[in-house]
């Protein structure tokens, strides 16, 4: 399952590095977005737990209990007009192996926007 955001944000913020979101919420990385940026969601917790994925089912999400474990993006920083693809994972599957893995860019393979 995938959600298309728009973020907000300014000008005048310094630039973000794409890497530095992994291990955000994603609603810590939709507040980093420029507004003419755009984000793509995708609930990595077939392949990374075998969990059925969940993210984005309901109108309730809450963007503060999902993490990013994966991040790709048509630019280096986060900038206006940056594409942003990011996977996702449920706070109840955000474990320290997990983050751990994410950081060294191991659940990258799961993003087509990746390759």
């Amino acid at each position: 399952m995938a959600m298309l955001l728009a973020g907000c944000g300014t000008h005048d913020e310094p630039q973000v590095p794409v890497d530095s979101l992994v291990g955000q919420s994603v609603a810590q990385v939709e507040g980093n977005l420029p507004q003419s940026s755009s984000m793509v969601s995708y609930d990595l917790s077939k392949p990374v737990t075998g969990a059925e994925p969940k993210y984005g089912i309901s109108d309730d999400t809450n963007h503060g209990d999902w993490f990013v474990v994966a991040a790709c993006a048509n630019t280096k920083n986060i900038e206006d007009d940056t594409r942003l693809a990011v996977g996702v994972l449920h706070a109840d599957a955000y474990s320290k192996n997990v983050a751990r893995k994410a950081k060294t860019h191991a659940f990258d393979r799961y993003l087509s926007e990746c390759k």
